[in-house]
């Protein structure tokens, strides 16, 4: 009998491979590894190694988006691309200077400051 399979997630086998997290972040969910490595590292969402999941990307991209009246539905992805910005089928197209705008105009109205570069790492490309 041979030992069970263990299903890694392969964003978390993407930053084992990378070096960021360690071999034990296997099993963890995306939020516990990206935890774990924010508080080793004492991080936070200000640092430009910040370490966010996908969906925590997603969720602070359309926060900030949302201060300077981009209004982008939470069933739409938030997408970056050097092509041209706006909505598409299932997506929203942003310019890297769009989240760095946004991420500033978040920081003067909520006080909260996020590292532009921290998010536009976790953001996928079109």
């Amino acid at each position: 009998m041979s030992a069970p399979t263990t299903i890694t997630d392969p964003w978390i086998e993407r930053l084992i491979q990378s070096g960021h997290l360690a071999p034990g972040a296997r099993g963890l969910t995306r939020e516990a590894a990206a935890r774990q490595y924010n508080e080793a590292n004492a991080l936070t969402p200000e640092d430009d190694d910040y370490l966010y999941t996908p969906g925590q990307a997603q969720a602070t991209a359309r926060d900030a988006l949302a201060v300077i009246g981009i209004d982008v539905d939470p069933d739409t992805r938030v997408v970056l691309t050097d092509g041209r910005a706006g909505p598409r089928a299932g997506a929203y197209l942003l310019n890297v200077g769009q989240i760095e705008f946004a991420v500033e105009q978040h920081r003067l109205t909520t006080g909260e400051s996020l590292s532009a570069d921290a998010l536009i790492e976790a953001l996928p490309w079109e």
